[in-house]
């Protein structure tokens, strides 16, 4: 089985659910729900059962939360997710990545708001003032191996913009520049699909999505266009396993740095 083959039949099936029976619904926030649906659906089926898929706020340690994501890709056996009032809010550490769908970005505007949104997520503190652990499974993690998220591509959360119309290829690639420029890099966004069109990403030596390493930005040419879905899961997928999460602290979380216990013998004589 080739999978450029395969995930060309998908594309066509997605393709209709994203785009085409989007459009029959006349509500924009539902229309939008169901283009969430279609890209969440998709990845729930290719992407590993470890991990889980959903929308929400991501929040870290010190009260800080990012603006609400349309995709929330994240560990299902660290950490836990806190539900207020039907708003799932998940612990940064924990996550993954985070994605915008868009029905379309055919103004500077649409791709200003989509790069803030996955910004807002960037600008927590994954590290909890450097006290957070690189985690390698339940209750298990790296002595020794240092958990930087503001040096390390692989310690940071993966933000793409997933769309079906966006503005032209010369456009993107600009506005792109011109907000790297005004941001470090460990707040760019890693990958942008425009599925039908093109899928924009970083050069480091080889296609990876890594904004710390970035020789270049990357774009596909025209004749890929058939492969762009398949492309678009190959590097949103080989990040899942690469990528480091850490174990929350509660705690932290809790804002319980100490109590107002009293302390009593552990032991009475019966004498």
């Amino acid at each position: 089985m080739k999978l450029n083959s395969t995930f060309r039949k998908v594309s066509t099936t997605f393709a209709t659910e994203f785009t085409d029976l989007a459009k029959e619904i006349d509500h924009p926030v539902l229309s939008g729900e169901s283009r969430e649906h279609a890209l969440t659906a998709f990845l729930q089926k290719y992407l590993p059962q470890r991990v889980g898929i959903s929308r929400g706020i991501v929040i870290d340690a010190h009260g800080a939360e990012s603006r609400q994501q349309d995709v929330v890709i994240y560990d299902r056996t660290v950490g836990t997710v806190f539900e207020i009032n039907s708003i799932r809010h998940f612990p940064c550490e924990s996550v993954i990545a985070v994605g915008e769908v868009k029905a379309n970005i055919t103004s500077v505007a649409t791709l200003t708001d989509a790069l803030e949104k996955i910004r807002s997520v960037k600008t927590l503190d994954r590290s909890n003032g450097g006290q957070n652990k690189i985690t390698t499974g339940p209750g298990i993690s790296l002595k020794g191996v240092e958990f930087n998220p503001s040096k390390n591509h692989r310690d940071q959360i993966l933000g793409f913009v997933f769309t079906s119309s966006s503005l032209a290829k010369e456009t993107l690639l600009e506005r792109i520049q011109s907000y790297n420029a005004q941001h470090p890099r460990t707040e760019w966004m890693n990958l942008f699909c425009d599925f039908k069109r093109y899928l924009v990403s970083y050069e480091c030596d080889s296609l990876y999505p890594s904004a710390m390493d970035a020789k270049y930005l990357y774009c596909t040419k025209e004749s890929e266009v058939p492969d762009l879905l398949l492309l678009f899961y190959c590097i949103l997928a080989t990040f899942v396993e690469e990528a480091h999460v850490a174990r929350p602290l509660y705690f932290s979380y809790g804002d319980i740095a100490s109590t107002g216990a009293t302390y009593h013998e552990l032991t009475r004589s019966t004498v």
